[in-house]
């Protein structure tokens, strides 16, 4: 049997000692090294416990985005989670912490808006705060600055003919009306401008009046025609006389009053066409003001022929001029 120089022996015990002596240093090193693997820190930990549809990488990239923010803002110290989900393309991100206990859940339409995230996230969870106070002008996600969805209806002119009856009064007016309605199908927002004036002879009754109004109106039904009720404000002018001016040979009575203010309307009548672009309308108003009109007193005097003409006193009267229309919307 051939011997082996101890020489050689001696050098592979030497070798077989150093690499020994390496391996263990190395292990010493690899767990006394800060900052290796998410856990070797005991004050502060941040892990990835839940992930479904997002890639990898992806995952991987936002976890440490996240939690360089949560160690920045919980000062080294704490526990938190990370989970990841998608829907869609939505991908819903929840942050937790251990203790104690709380949580963040954000919407993120795209895994890149976790850059900008991240740190909002990290102040939310890490101070305690609700995750809306921390928006700033540079740093919103798109799923706060989307228009909020909104119940649709349309815009539409509107033109109408009426006669006016005056109640208290006994005077008679032709009129129209143009304005805009804002038209849904349970219900409507009208404005409008009134005109309504009459051609009486000298003497007989006699009304004119301008109003802008205001209001609503409720439908009865969702079919081509129906039924609506309605009322809201005006402001109202209104004008009526009755009789000719005091003098010598004129009827025993005479009234002019005018009054200008707020007044309630109610309304009540049947809309067409309501499945077309255009609609006609059918309409009854009465316009209800808030106080009468008065007439001043007048007094008596001598007329330069010798003739004395009569004085009258003040007089007040309570007149509701009520409409009756056709309105054309389109």
């Amino acid at each position: 049997m051939k011997r082996v120089p101890e020489s050689g022996a001696r050098g592979r015990w030497f070798r077989r000692r150093v690499c020994q002596v390496a391996s263990g240093f190395a292990v010493f090193l690899s767990l006394a090294a800060p900052g290796v693997g998410v856990s070797a820190d005991e004050g502060f930990r941040c892990e990835l416990k839940q992930s479904s549809g997002v890639p990898e990488a992806d995952v991987a990239t936002a976890s440490k985005l996240v939690c360089e923010q949560l160690r920045r803002a919980a000062g080294d110290r704490g526990a938190f989670g990370i989970a990841m989900a998608t829907l869609g393309r939505t991908v819903i991100l929840t942050a937790s912490r251990e203790q104690p206990a709380g949580s963040v859940t954000i919407r993120l339409e795209g895994i890149e808006e976790v850059s900008g995230a991240a740190a909002r996230i990290a102040d939310a969870l890490a101070l305690a705060q609700p995750f809306a106070t921390t928006q700033r002008v540079d740093n919103l996600l798109e799923d706060e600055t989307r228009p909020a969805l909104t119940k649709k209806g349309s815009v539409k002119f509107t033109a109408g003919v009426a006669d006016v009856e005056s109640l208290g009064h006994g005077a008679r007016a032709a009129g129209f009306s143009l304005g805009v309605m804002y038209a849904t199908p349970r219900f409507a927002l009208p404005m409008e401008l009134r005109f309504a004036w009459d051609d009486s002879p000298y003497g007989d009754p006699s009304l004119s009046l301008f109003a802008i109004s205001m209001g609503g109106r409720g439908y009865l039904s969702k079919r081509d025609v129906s039924p609506f009720v309605g009322g809201g404000l005006s402001v109202l002018n209104l004008h009526a006389s009755e009789g000719k001016y005091p003098e010598p040979d004129a009827p025993s009575s005479y009234f002019d009053g005018e009054r200008s203010g707020v007044a309630p309307y109610v309304e009540a009548g049947v809309e067409m066409l309501r499945l077309h672009r255009g609609r006609v309308a059918f309409l009854v108003r009465a316009d209800l003001p808030l106080g009468a009109l008065r007439s001043d007193a007048i007094e008596g005097w001598t007329s330069w022929d010798g003739h004395q003409v009569p004085g009258y006193p003040a007089q007040s009267r309570y007149v509701v001029p009520v409409t009756i229309g056709l309105n054309l919307a389109f």
